[in-house]
């Protein structure tokens, strides 16, 4: 159609210019092209041009090599090695290796010595090495161990051998084909016999690299070290070689001047030597173990429990004090000897020193730390050194049985609130966490406290212990129930034996139904259903940690049941046998008489949790026959009661003006959460 006959239809000429544009081109398109699709476009436009220009690059890049090939007939295969070859200088690192009688030990950074990172020349022989190492380590002459004339000097090389003097730099990189060389200038006394000249003469001195925080990477890639070597740069290494492997066999780098001057002193000295008697251990404790008897007597004049070499073991002040201070030249001997070694492979050391086994408390995780320990069999046949972090990362000075049966104290009092249900009395229950063996290490945990300070956790319900001991239960379980259940289901539950009609049955139902009943209940049955309930409770429920028990205890503890119940009887706490306890001096004065009434009316005052508190401050346990009160001078400020467990000593003040102050810094001192032991 022609424009004349167009516009008869289209006024606009440029709509009539779009129109033809459109038909020539032919194709149809009913969508407007989207964002993503434009862009889309442009970038294949744009990618397709870039790919162009590089293949045009590369083809005249490729032309050009193939008429420089041409033009140099130089082998091609000596490429990079000719490139290797063309550096002049190289980088090498130079340690100091110090000989001290029989130990060769490399010096640190800090005293003088480290790795030092030095350009060198490659046709430089190992005289030149030598001295620049002497230049390095000893400015002026001098050094840390003293003046470069009270020392003989050589060369080793990385693996600490003597190195021939007549080779280059060049000629041992070629050789060795390392990316970085490494060298020790060997100092040795003029006093000594140089150690250098044979290899059998070499081997009285151990070497031992020192300093894990200086650890040298190795794995550097072969570019890096090119591109250093060709700068020759200057710059100190601040990194050393922790492990260095001779002949095969690798030796660790330890700190040598921490490990042998402080940590093996820290680790002995303020401990608390206990446990059965000083043997070699051959099989299982659990088979060795001895059966001890409780010489329990009423009156509680308790006779010890543990056989005539073990007390000598406990109280022998001087076998205590080879453990506690050894002889310097022991220190070393001691510290690295295994738990399997006998003692007659201990020059110098006892049998004691050689079997003790050191346990590390720290305050707060107690009951974590201590099974962990006990998981061993073998700590109820070796004597234990025990020792407590405090909270402030100190160890605790305090020495002696009162410690030791503090540190059971905390634990037992930390398994009653994680792994036992109860109020009054304490029944374990069965935790997913805990295995057959932690149950297992419980157990020992309780024999060892039986056998070393005879501690026995009264809180333990006594029909759970009765059938640990003896198989059978003999108590009264509703008494027990009724201390187990809480004071508020112990009243209900006491009013409904004592009048049945005067208890609302919804709450005796709802106390009822928190231990699964399943009877019905009436005056006559309330009863044997309550006994009933008291043996699922009791003896029931912790069935299966009774039979981990049982197989730790059995052929070791001989108790009889009478012993056992009065012993539970005499141990819990009341104000009137507490006060039974206490022994004061004939002669007092008036002060005193008047704090002695201040105390007495204390005690009457305190529940049965704050009387065990009182016991545990002044004896661990409660497991004595009298607490001697001594009186002291002391100021305000520093004024408060002191308990010394070892001796079942109180100290108070004779100072106090009136009752309400000496039984608010009392309750003050039984309420802290820690007691530190610092009297030695």
């Amino acid at each position: 159609m022609e424009d004349g006959d167009l516009v008869k239809y289209i006024s606009s000429f440029g709509d009539r210019l779009d129109l033809k544009s459109f038909c020539r081109n032919g194709t149809t398109q009913k969508n407007k092209m989207g964002l993503f699709e434009k862009l889309r476009v442009k970038l294949k436009k744009r990618n397709n041009a870039d790919e162009n220009e590089n293949r045009k690059t590369k083809q005249a890049r490729k032309a050009e090599e193939n008429k420089t090939q041409d033009a140099e007939p130089a082998d091609s295969s000596a490429g990079s090695s000719n490139k290797r070859r063309k550096a002049t200088h190289r980088k090498i690192e130079i340690g100091w290796l110090h000989c001290e009688g029989e130990q060769r030990k490399q010096i640190r950074g800090k005293q003088g010595g480290g790795t030092r990172m030095v350009p060198i020349g490659i046709e430089c022989g190992m005289d030149e090495v030598l001295q620049k190492g002497k230049r390095l380590f000893f400015p002026d002459g001098l050094s840390s161990k003293g003046h470069e004339s009270e020392f003989n000097f050589e060369l080793r090389d990385y693996k600490q051998n003597p190195v021939q003097e007549d080779v280059t730099v060049g000629f041992i990189y070629d050789t060795l084909c390392m990316a970085r060389l490494r060298f020790y200038v060997a100092t040795s006394p003029k006093e000594l016999k140089d150690d250098s000249a044979t290899d059998g003469e070499k081997s009285k001195c151990g070497v031992i690299t020192i300093d894990e925080d200086e650890e040298d990477d190795h794995q550097d890639s072969h570019d890096a070290s090119q591109q250093d070597d060709l700068q020759c740069d200057s710059e100190q290494n601040k990194s050393e070689r922790v492990q260095e492997e001779e002949d095969g066999v690798t030796i660790t780098g330890i700190r040598y001047g921490t490990l042998f001057e402080c940590d093996l002193v820290t680790d002995i000295e303020s401990e608390v030597t206990f446990g059965p008697g000083c043997r070699e251990i051959e099989t299982d404790a659990d088979d060795d173990t001895e059966p001890f008897d409780f010489g329990f007597q009423p009156q509680l004049q308790l006779q010890p429990l543990i056989t005539s070499d073990v007390s000598s073991s406990l109280h022998s002040a001087s076998s205590l004090q080879q453990v506690m201070d050894p002889p310097p030249e022991q220190l070393l001997s001691t510290s690295t000897v295994s738990n399997d070694a006998s003692p007659a492979q201990l020059p110098g050391s006892t049998s004691q020193a050689s079997l003790a086994k050191i346990i590390t408390i720290h305050h707060g995780n107690c009951l974590n730390e201590l099974i962990k320990e006990f998981m061993d069999p073998t700590l109820l046949t070796r004597p234990l050194i025990m020792r407590r972090i405090l909270p402030d990362n100190s160890v605790e000075k305090g020495i002696g049985e009162g410690v030791v049966r503090d540190i059971y104290c905390s634990f037992w009092q930390e398994f009653y609130d994680r792994c036992t249900v109860g109020t009054a009395v304490k029944v374990p229950f069965i935790r997913h966490d805990f295995s057959c063996e932690t149950w297992k290490a419980i157990a020992r945990i309780l024999l060892s406290g039986l056998q070393t300070c005879q501690y026995l956790p009264i809180k333990l319900a006594l029909p759970l212990m009765e059938d640990l001991f003896h198989g059978s239960v003999c108590s009264n379980l509703l008494e027990s129930f009724l201390q187990y259940v809480s004071i508020q289901d112990q009243d209900i539950l006491k009013k409904a034996l004592e009048d049945f009609s005067s208890v609302d049955p919804s709450e005796l139902m709802e106390v009822l139904e928190n231990y699964e009943c399943r009877k019905m209940i009436k005056a006559e049955t309330l009863p044997q259903i309550l006994k009933e309930i008291a043996h699922k409770e009791l003896v029931q429920k912790p069935r299966y940690v009774i039979d981990c028990w049982k197989q730790v205890m059995h052929g070791k503890v001989n108790i009889a049941h009478d012993h056992l119940l009065a012993r539970y009887q005499a141990l819990r706490p009341n104000p009137r046998r507490v006060q039974g306890l206490l022994d004061f001096q004939e002669v007092m004065t008036s002060k005193q008489r008047e704090v002695e009434n201040h105390l007495r009316r204390c005690l009457r005052e305190l529940d049965e949790d704050h009387l065990g508190k009182f016991l545990r401050f002044t004896t661990g346990n409660g497991t004595c026959t009298k607490i001697q009160v001594v009186f002291t001078k002391m100021s305000d400020f520093p004024r408060r009661p002191i308990g010394h467990t070892c001796a079942f000593v109180l100290e108070v003040s004779d100072s106090y003006d009136n009752f309400p102050d000496f039984r608010s810094e009392f309750n003050a001192v039984l309420d802290s959460n820690i007691w530190v032991m610092d009297i030695v």
